[in-house]
Order: structure tokens, then C-alpha cells, then sequence
């Protein structure tokens, strides 16, 4: 049986390393990335920022499914010069070139820093204890450019899917952690994402029988502040770490 092909933007990042060598058992993977070295086999180097760069390598890709799209600056700090260029216009390029090509689905990554705001203003943003259980019914709420970069991408997401019936699952993802302890701050026990609830949540957002959905993607810790019912229902997804029992566990 032949594997469906998924394109991993931002391959050789976090995120897009923990997916690279977890999905092959269910997919031809391709990759790309700006810091690619080429020849790789199947990861092409390309600014996302550049649409005939970005053209260029899905012409390097044919009969493409799937996309998980993590490319762009993840700096929570970043400038509006750089999100503006990388998330808005990069996330832009990549799903024009779906379009064109057939993509089924895109897996967008999306940030919870959409709602940041939610959780406190400054000088006491992201410090508030227990702050109230936050939907994606809610209005967005961005903490920095880099959070309304994200919010762009949900919206261009929602608009392919409407004027081009690409579909799209938009994940608003917690804390990954590069050695997935979240011993390390008080905070993670409310918005780690293990690497194992990571894998499994976008592996069915993927291939769940939903055209269009945002979810909220973070472990099941017993003091997150981010609900995840919709993405229980209607992924299926059935988180099984917390970081709390990790803590505990030290």
C-alpha cells in the first residue's frame, strides 16, 4: 500500500524533528526548511518568505497530501518586520501553493500565544495563577506581534478553506520542551505538550473526518487553563501525560 505524502515545513526545527521521525510509519515524508543542506533526500532548502522559492520546491513534490506547516520565526519576541514577512506572507505562500497543487489538508501550526493576553496584561502577562479555562470560542486575545502573525494564519487558513476547500486543523500548541521535562518552570505544569502527545495529536488531526477546526494543543495536565474538550471530541485525541504526575514523580 502506498503511504500518503506529508510535507513538514520547518523540518529541522523542534517540533518538525520529533514529527519527522515519528510519522514515516504512515507517510512518505518530505521536508523543508530554510537551513536545509541540500541533497537531502526528500528536504528541499527554501524561504518560505519567497513564493517562487516556496513554488520551486513543491514542484519538487508531486501528487502532495498533506502539509504540516511549522515554518516561519518562532521567537515570541519577534519584530513586526519579521513575523509580518515569515508567519503572515510565508504562511501565505504555503497554502497558495497548495491550492494550486491539490493539498488536501494543512496542519497549521498555530500558537497559543493567540490568546495570551487571556492569561494577564502587563507587567503581569503569563502570571496570573489559575487563570479562567480558555476556549477557542473565545475572542483572540494576542500577547505580541508574534501572537497576531498566528492569529493571521488561522485566518488565512479559514479562507482557503473557504474560497478553496483546502482544508485545515489549527493547532494553538503549548510547550514542546527540546528534553520534554517540565520540571524546569512552575508554568509548564499548566502548558507542557509532551513529544508523545505532540506525535499523536497531529497524527490525527491529519486524518480526523473534520474540514475545518481550531484546537488548543497541550498535554492533559491537571492545572492546564486551555480546554481541549473540542479536540477530544472531535480529534479524538486522548492526551496521556501530565506534567503534574511528571513533577511528582522527580
Amino acid at each position: 500500500m502506498i503511504s500518503p505524502r506529508l510535507l513538514i515545513t520547518g523540518c529541522n526545527g523542534l517540533i518538525g524533528g520529533i514529527l519527522w521521525n515519528n510519522l514515516a510509519d504512515s507517510f512518505e515524508l518530505y521536508g523543508l526548511d530554510i537551513s536545509a543542506r541540500e541533497p537531502v533526500k526528500n528536504i528541499f532548502k527554501a524561504d518560505i518568505s519567497d513564493q517562487e522559492q516556496v513554488e520551486a520546491a513543491f514542484d519538487r513534490v508531486p501528487n502532495l497530501t498533506y502539509i504540516v506547516h511549522l515554518a516561519g520565526d518562532p521567537r515570541v519576541n519577534a519584530d513586526w518586520e519579521s513575523v509580518f514577512k515569515n508567519n503572515i506572507g510565508g504562511t501565505k505562500n504555503i497554502y497558495e501553493a497548495a491550492q494550486t497543487r491539490g493539498v488536501k489538508r494543512i496542519v497549521f501550526a498555530s500558537s497559543n500565544h493567540t490568546s495570551g493576553a487571556c492569561e494577564g496584561f502587563p507587567p503581569s502577562l503569563h502570571t496570573q495563577p489559575n487563570p479562567a479555562r480558555i476556549t477557542t470560542e473565545m475572542p483572540i486575545r494576542p500577547d505580541s506581534f508574534y501572537g497576531v502573525s498566528k492569529a493571521a494564519g488561522e485566518a488565512i487558513a479559514r479562507m482557503y478553506y473557504e474560497l478553496h476547500a483546502l482544508e485545515s486543523i489549527c493547532l494553538r500548541i503549548g510547550s514542546v520542551l527540546k528534553d520534554d521535562d517540565p520540571r524546569t518552570d512552575a508554568r509548564y505544569e499548566s502548558t507542557w505538550l509532551s513529544h508523545r502527545d505532540l506525535i499523536q495529536l497531529v497524527r490525527k488531526s491529519l486524518l480526523a473526518d473534520v474540514k475545518f477546526g481550531i484546537y488548543y494543543g497541550v498535554s492533559k495536565n491537571r492545572k492546564r487553563f486551555w480546554d481541549i474538550s473540542n479536540a477530544e471530541a472531535e480529534l479524538d485525541y486522548k492526551p496521556e501525560d501530565d506534567a503534574s504526575s511528571k513533577s511528582h514523580s522527580a
